[in-house]
């Protein structure tokens, strides 16, 4: 059984009330706070046909009947006009959800710089693409895990706002070698994380519970 103590010590803790701290500071603390986070690697087709790769470490399944992932794309630095990323599905309706395996931690931080609309994350940071089955939207070549998806809702949130990207899953592509009945060996499959700043995390010690 819990128990509770009433002694209503706090000398342990430091106390933050979020709606005191300014933007960028509310920012470090709940993504300090909130690790590891898996990492969606998202290519999307701009209107000229370029392939956009874009990081998004807000990323969680929404659900499985059917499968829904979710990404949070927050607003550009400058607050002007919305990320390439967001702008792209919101016309083509898809993109594709690359999972991120080791390696490729510099690329990826390179990737989430903001870089203008006619320039190509792929082609500056040399991957090469591969096509998707269902939609048109290529996938990353390297990763183990991809989801090929079409969009099922744009979620507004926040002040700043925040829009949380929903895709239906319509084709999930795991490396041969990974699954077994359907579950995937985490050790072979090994992806990074993100936590703070501009650090990731590896796939370490697995606890059975």
């Amino acid at each position: 059984m819990s128990e509770t103590v009433m002694d209503g010590s706090t000398e342990d803790f430091d106390h933050f009330d979020l709606a005191s701290l300014t933007r960028p500071e509310r920012y470090k603390i709940l993504t300090g706070a909130v690790i590891p986070r898996p990492i969606a690697f998202v290519t999307s087709l701009g209107p000229n046909g370029l392939v956009n790769a874009a990081p998004f470490s807000q990323f969680v399944i929404l659900a499985v009947d059917p499968g829904l992932l979710g990404f949070s794309v927050g607003p550009r630095n400058d607050g002007s006009h919305p990320k390439d990323t967001l702008a792209n599905v919101r016309a083509s309706e898809e993109f594709v959800i690359n999972m991120v395996p080791e390696g490729w931690e510099d690329a990826v931080q390179k990737a989430s710089d903001e870089h203008p609309a006619d320039v190509s994350e792929v082609d500056l940071l040399g991957f090469k693409t591969f096509a998707s089955t269902k939609i048109k939207t290529p996938r990353l070549l390297g990763s183990k895990i991809q989801f090929e998806c079409v969009l099922d809702q744009i979620v507004n949130f926040g002040n700043a706002p925040n829009h949380l990207v929903v895709g239906k899953v319509v084709a999930m592509h795991v490396q041969s070698g990974l699954t077994q009945d359907c579950k995937i060996d985490p050790k072979a499959y090994s992806p990074i994380a993100r936590i703070g700043g501009r650090n990731y995390v590896r796939l370490g010690d697995v606890v059975k519970a």
